[in-house]
């Protein structure tokens, strides 16, 4: 699971590259969070909570930089 987390950097972030498993852009060119996540559905037996997961941790994400931004932009120190 922190290898999905890893690999759900920014491009602006990271070197892409094509993931080594289906092509689609990669941080570094390691399989990509969508790989990762559709082994650890066929691990568990359970794809539908991987992705769920997946899906969470992209919003998490999102929202912590949406947070910094908006912190950024208030200029109270």
């Amino acid at each position: 699971m922190d290898k999905i987390a890893y690999q759900l950097r920014p491009a602006s972030k990271t070197t892409m590259s094509p993931c080594a498993r289906c092509c689609r852009p990669s941080p570094g060119g390691q399989p990509c969070a969508k790989c990762l996540t559709d082994e650890l559905g066929s691990l568990i037996k359970n794809y539908g909570a991987a992705a769920r997961w997946l899906e969470s941790t992209k919003q998490a994400t999102q929202d912590a930089g949406t947070v910094l931004r908006y912190a950024s932009l208030t200029g109270d120190d």
